[in-house]
């Protein structure tokens, strides 16, 4: 296997072997013939399998934009081969230890799926099912892989795995125009966070072991995602605009707010949790890179990701690293656990799924292939140790792959 290129441990990979000699090649004769080769190998629904932002490349030098990430993604059994979905699987989330994984489906089933040590696949351990209500998204709460969050048209409920107890939770009630399915968690001073949007740019926080509300955010333009800090004080939010607003949760205010021309209709936000480690290209380069990468989808398929953006000042304007590999809208983005990964899909489109190096802001190229179709994927998440991904399509399967690199 060369470099920017994944193998899937296949026998008939011989012509993709020969295509990235070729590449190595022309990088010899320059950054240039490179670019452009890669251009004319990519998939029909990919514009750019590189960075795009001028910024970008000219602040690294030549060895550093040729180095490509070595990774290898293995088919391994579908995580759900035990229960598949008989619909489409719109959420999925390991746990902490990766042991346990959890799905959930618009046939109205969260089911959760078990892998003990000495199996290599996953069984059944339960399934919760919402009576006429397509479940919309499931995660497990940060305090412990014992107790879920599951989001449908009905409302927010919190399952327990153990005494099997559903409760419904009353803060946010789809009277209210709350949008449960837009739900993040997080976890501040030991105590579980939720936040989930509302019309008219309301952001609402609550307290999940007191069941109370703790908050209501107001934002300009409609919010269209939110994820929390890796300390749970702050919280990340994005409208349609692109506008991108930092709040501070002790004090209920937006402390600071980023704009950038380069983004707008936004749809998603995320951010890594480096563990107060930058990528160590980015680290060796950007000598104020932020702890943790942002980054924000838009309807178009641009992804921009962002390493310094937080500052001193209420008003912003930055200059984000610009990814083009998808051309619909990006539904679905996240890091992996180390922050050396962005992961990008739209449902739009059959195997649009893109993985972008963040340390050189190259996508990972000749994936997925014809020999491993992923169909149109709905939802995507890696384990904590980022040696396994998972993807869930709408024919109902919880594809698994290992990953290496």
């Amino acid at each position: 296997m060369r470099d920017g290129f994944i193998s899937e441990d296949r026998s008939n990979d011989g012509a993709q072997v020969s295509e990235t000699q070729k590449v190595r090649r022309l990088v010899c004769d320059g950054a240039e013939k490179k670019l452009k080769l890669v251009t004319q190998k990519r998939p029909k629904w990919a514009v750019d399998n590189g960075p795009v932002t001028p910024a970008f490349a000219t602040g690294l030098s030549n060895r550093i934009l040729n180095r490509r990430k070595r990774l290898s993604l293995t088919k391994l059994v579908d995580a759900n081969v035990s229960c598949p979905s008989a619909g489409v699987v719109s959420s999925t989330k390991f746990d902490k230890t990766g042991r346990l994984l959890l799905t959930g489906g618009s046939d109205g089933h969260a089911r959760i799926f078990v892998r003990e040590h000495s199996d290599p696949s996953y069984s059944m351990l339960g399934s919760f099912h919402n009576m006429n209500a397509p479940v919309q998204k499931v995660d497990f709460l940060p305090s412990g892989s014992n107790k879920i969050l599951m989001a449908s048209a009905r409302g927010l409920f919190q399952l327990n795995i153990e005494t099997n107890v559903i409760d419904r939770l009353a803060m946010f009630r789809t009277a209210e125009s709350w949008d449960a399915g837009s739900f993040v968690l997080g976890e501040r001073d030991s105590r579980t966070m939720v936040c989930v949007l509302g019309r008219q740019g309301r952001v609402g926080i609550a307290d999940l072991q007191s069941r109370c509300k703790v908050a209501t955010l107001n934002s300009n333009g409609h919010v269209k995602g939110a994820v929390f800090s890796s300390d749970g004080k702050d919280l990340v939010t994005v409208n349609s605009q692109g506008t991108i607003n930092i709040w501070d949760l002790r004090m209920h205010r937006c402390k600071q707010q980023l704009f950038s021309n380069e983004v707008t209709n936004a749809v998603t936000v995320a951010l890594s949790r480096n563990n107060g480690k930058s990528p160590p290209l980015l680290h060796a380069f950007l000598l104020n890179a932020e702890k943790d990468l942002l980054a924000v989808g838009t309807t178009n398929g641009t992804a921009a990701y962002y390493t310094r953006w937080q500052g001193d000042t209420t008003e912003t304007s930055i200059t984000p690293f610009i990814n083009t590999s998808l051309n619909t809208g990006i539904d679905c983005m996240h890091f992996s656990h180390d922050g050396k990964m962005l992961l990008i899909s739209s449902s739009k489109t059959k195997d649009a799924l893109r993985i972008i190096d963040t340390s050189t802001g190259y996508t990972i190229s000749n994936w997925p292939t014809s020999t491993t179709p992923l169909g149109y994927v709905f939802s995507s998440d890696f384990n904590r140790e980022s040696t396994e991904l998972v993807v869930g399509n709408a024919r109902g399967r919880a594809l698994l792959f290992a990953v290496t690199s």
